[in-house]
């Protein structure tokens, strides 16, 4: 059985990481957008006050391979999928950078896209990503201009062509249109 850690996911976008300490197997589903210590990222390494996914072993040859900050992953609007950028890059002397392996790339000063089986090597631990789910945007401009089928729901402040959120949508404004979510929540009459 594999112990799962619980934070809040983005209904749009999230990622599944997984990871093996010893004999366990670890895993996380996190969002860029909610829950996570640098709003926008997703961040990797030894350090629990600065990342999200935690890298711990019980071996100190093996975890001090991994940089206390070493890695993030982002969403990348403009291609629609998620990306990893290594933080060790900009290291002065006599400190190196301290590359990660993408599917058997170095990263050091670029970003690579990264997809459901990518495996990302950090010092001597690998995390492998079970899922990277993303929502096309067209086809959630297009839900999200019909009511949901529920009875309950946030409406933007778009005169012309409102969009729908669900209940549990926390931002302050649209995402289609820019625009602010109302307060109130609606009431649909049932068809």
């Amino acid at each position: 059985m594999s112990p799962s850690i619980p934070l809040l996911v983005n209904r749009m976008h999230h990622i599944t990481l997984e990871w093996a300490v010893l004999s366990q197997s670890l895993s996380q589903t996190l969002s860029p957008q909610q829950g996570t210590k640098a709003p926008g990222a997703i961040r990797i390494g030894r350090d629990a006050a600065r990342c999200d996914v935690v890298l711990k072993h019980p071996d100190p040859t093996i975890e001090k391979t991994v940089s206390g900050l070493h890695v993030e992953i982002f969403f990348d609007p403009q291609t629609n999928s998620f990306c990893l950028r290594n933080l060790t890059r900009d290291r002065q002397p006599p400190q190196q950078p301290n590359p990660a392996v993408v599917d058997g790339q170095s990263v050091i000063a670029q970003e690579v896209p990264l997809h459901a089986g990518s495996q990302i090597k950090l010092g001597k631990m690998t995390v492998t990503v079970k899922a990277a789910e993303v929502e096309k945007p067209q086809s959630m401009a297009q839900r999200q201009t019909q009511p949901p089928d529920l009875r309950y729901a946030l409406k933007c402040s778009n005169v012309r062509e409102p969009h729908f959120w669900p209940l549990d949508y926390q931002k302050l404004t649209c995402e289609i249109c820019g625009r602010a979510i109302l307060g109130a929540t609606l009431i649909f009459e049932d068809p």
